[in-house]
């Protein structure tokens, strides 16, 4: 098995193992049909009857891709396939392959793919509904279960939304077969069923399915469900699946078998380990039967090479090349001449298809009946149109990205004599209800860090469809609830009311550099209800009134402010647009977040009074590890003086990180922050994705209380990690007037 630096997590060694070829087999050379005459001047093309030859190719993430350098080598020398079966990874390049696509064609797919995004398998930032969005920028981890069936985890870390689309992008053309005969190259591919504990072996049906079955690991994608049948990855049960070519009428069977570095004794220290290795032997003995029914067998030595290295894909391709070239005694006696080699294209070539029909009507499959009725109504702009599949597919993405389903396709069908695109959504098996975890650690001041917990349960359609009752719960430094329900007019309305209360208590602190000046007990409770319209995916507006009840008292220090208690009564204006391209690491894009309120009452205030907040970010992209961003923002109660208790405060990370916590305060402030973000690292996958450094300087001001700031500066720099708990920030920071320190968080950054 493959090692990888996070073979410690059991879903990944479980992965790795389903994936992965039998670890440091060396294959035998070749049975005996290899052993004609090298030197012989007759090619296979001069006999009367040439044997047929089927490629045998293995499963093994990455690795798997060394076919592909394979098939190249075959293909420059002339080497014919008449049959290719094959499992996972190889099921996926023979399937495309088996599709007339040529080496050359596959190297290309394979360079133009961003793994990150395929093997990750979160719907992209920029496709997620508003809600979800606001989900990830409160939440930003990937912790989150269902409840439709009780406390359920996903049946996979990814649903495989992307890998889906780009086989669906690729098979469209052959989205009617009847036969996997029928394709340029008969073509078979291995699944295994959970249910029955058998193989599978498709021969027939939807090709897109299939190749999507074969590939579908335990633990890392959800798997194929089609009936009472539940398939997951072929190579649990046939990793090497030469029996398959045979029984397809292939004479001389070759097997292309991926050869990875020997497990070590040390390696076996841990339970999961253990675990791993135990079943990699199962996995071994399926394989050595495979090897035993080949007659030749191409060894690609990738022992230097882990099943995640995606990064690596040319490097693999190109040793699948050169281990074909290595066994050139042995195969080149099946190659054709140069006549006999262009006939052989040609025949595949009449068994292409690249036509699309235009569809002329669009029938969605797998959503609730109210959603289907919805959903077809707002697909009707496709009709009696040519199918542009990158439109469609970013409808698909947006589709997933409300949170409804994991996972969505497309194909075409013939019904009443007429083409037509169905649209397939995967409707989660664990949810809704959901319910996300969130951890936030507060290390502003290194020597008094805060933790909390949260948790959000979002119920959906509890009040109509597209309706939501989202409910959070806090408790650690902050103890506190929300609840909000969402209910848009009708069913496909943009605008939308909202009734809302919350109640919370938590420490308020104020520092001056690094001296605690003053610890606040803060209690709060309102009650209100917004009406708000939604700009689509990216912005919305909402209006409302809350009525509730503050408490403000010291606890420990010297007075900063007076302690307040009484009714707070405020209208609301907000109105929020994020462009970004992540909750928490935007790399391009920008964000804008104003609010208004007016204040009829607040305890101490000596009269109404107005306030308004404004935030504005943007980010560029200047290489593809490197961003620019800057950050300004400002806030007035319009000189208005008689708050009793200030309302905005600066001090703590990224909002001048040097000075203490909430050091400067008053009732009228402006802060900005410019920075460089460069990506340094990428995490094991389903431990994170990547790590940063970034260095800031900032600068403000906060005018109208008793502590009125002269000019604050600093400089910041630091290392962000973007881990499935959420980003994790350790820094330092050196200021004006003698501020500095050091600081991390985990939670939210920007």
């Amino acid at each position: 098995m493959p090692r990888c630096p996070c073979r410690s997590l059991l879903p990944l060694l479980l992965i790795l193992v389903v994936v992965s070829p039998v670890a440091g087999q060396q294959a035998p050379e070749s049975s005996s049909p290899a052993q004609l005459d090298p030197n012989s001047s007759t090619s296979a093309s001069a006999r009367a009857d040439r044997p047929k030859i089927g490629v045998a190719l293995e499963g093994g993430g990455a690795l798997g891709l060394a076919h592909i350098g394979v098939l190249q080598w075959f293909e420059d020398h002339h080497i014919p396939i008449d049959y290719i079966a094959g499992t996972s990874m190889g099921g996926l390049v023979g399937g495309l392959y088996a599709t007339g696509k040529s080496p050359e064609q596959l190297r290309e797919l394979v360079e133009q793919q961003n793994w990150d995004i395929l093997i990750g398998g979160e719907t992209q930032y920029q496709d997620l509904s508003f809600r979800r969005k606001e989900d990830l920028r409160a939440y930003p981890n990937s912790l989150v279960v269902g409840l439709k069936d009780g406390l359920t985890l996903p049946a996979g870390l990814n649903a495989g939304q992307e890998i889906s689309l780009l086989i669906d992008h690729e098979t469209l053309p052959y989205s009617r077969l009847s036969s996997f005969d029928q394709l340029p190259i008969p073509f078979r591919c291995v699944a295994t069923d959970l249910v029955s504990g058998k193989e599978v072996v498709f021969q027939d049906g939807s090709l897109a399915k299939a190749m999507r079955a074969t590939m579908s690991i335990p633990g890392l994608f959800s798997p194929i469900r089609d009936g009472d049948k539940v398939y997951v990855d072929g190579g649990l049960v046939r990793n090497l699946p030469t029996d398959v070519v045979r029984k397809m009428g292939a004479d001389i069977v070759i097997a292309v078998h991926l050869e990875t570095a020997p497990v070590k004794p040390e390696d076996l220290q841990s339970l999961f380990s253990v675990l791993g290795r135990s079943v990699d032997v199962v996995i071994r003995e399926n394989e050595i039967r495979g090897l035993s029914a080949a007659d030749l067998i191409v060894n690609v030595d990738l022992r230097d090479f882990t099943s995640l290295d995606y990064p690596k894909a040319k490097l693999i391709m190109d040793r699948g090349a050169s281990a074909a070239g290595d066994k050139s005694r042995i195969l080149m006696p099946y190659s054709l001449n140069d006549a006999d080699w262009k006939r052989c294209l040609a025949a595949r070539d009449e068994r292409k298809q690249s036509l699309i029909p235009t569809p002329h009507f669009v029938r969605v499959e797998g959503a609730s009946p109210e959603a289907r009725k919805q959903l077809e109504r707002s697909l009707q702009s496709l009709v009696d149109k040519p199918i542009d599949t990158q439109s469609l597919e970013a409808i698909l993405n947006r589709l997933t990205g409300t949170g409804r389903y994991e996972s969505s396709g497309y194909r075409v069908v013939e019904g009443n004599g007429q083409a037509g695109l169905i649209v397939t959504v995967h409707e989660k098996t664990y949810a809704p209800p959901t319910l996300q975890f969130g951890f936030e650690m507060d290390g502003s001041e290194s020597d008094n860090a805060h933790f909390t917990l949260a948790s959000r349960l979002t119920l959906m359609d509890i009040s109509g469809y597209r309706s939501e009752w989202r409910t959070d719960v806090l408790f650690g430094a902050t103890y506190g609830v929300a609840s909000e329900l969402y209910r848009p007019f009708t069913a496909s309305s943009r605008w939308f009311f909202a009734p809302h209360a919350d109640a919370g208590d938590t420490n308020f602190y104020v520092y001056r550099k690094s001296d605690p000046l003053a610890e606040y007990r803060v209690a709060r409770a309102n009650i209100g209800g917004d009406l708000g319209y939604g700009f689509g995916r990216f912005a919305e507006a909402r209006a409302g009134y809350e009525v509730g009840y503050l408490n403000a008292r010291l606890q420990l220090g010297t007075p900063q402010f007076s302690s307040v208690e009484g009714r707070t009564g405020d209208f609301k204006v907000h109105f929020l647009i994020d462009h970004t391209d992540d909750p928490v690491f935007p790399r391009r894009g920008f964000g804008v977040e104003t609010t208004f309120r007016w204040f009829d009452s607040s305890p101490g205030a000596t009269g109404p009074f107005p306030i308004m907040q404004l935030i504005v970010r943007h980010f560029q992209r200047i290489t593809r590890p490197a961003s620019l961003f800057v950050a300004a923002e400002g806030g007035s109660t319009f000189g208005y003086r008689g708050t009793e208790i200030p309302q905005f405060f600066l001090g703590g990370p990224l909002r001048l990180s040097a000075y203490g916590t909430n050091e400067l305060f008053g009732n009228q402030y402006y802060a900005f922050r410019i920075g460089y973000l460069h990506e340094i690292a990428s995490l094991p996958p389903f431990l994170g994705k990547k790590v940063y450094a970034v260095g800031t300087y900032e600068f403000g001001k906060m005018y109208g209380f008793a502590n009125q700031s002269t000019f604050p500066n600093d400089v910041a720099v630091g290392v962000i990690a973007q881990t499935a708990f959420g980003p994790f920030f350790i820094g330092e920071s050196i200021g004006d007037t003698g501020h500095q320190k050091w600081f991390f968080q985990l939670g939210r950054v920007f």
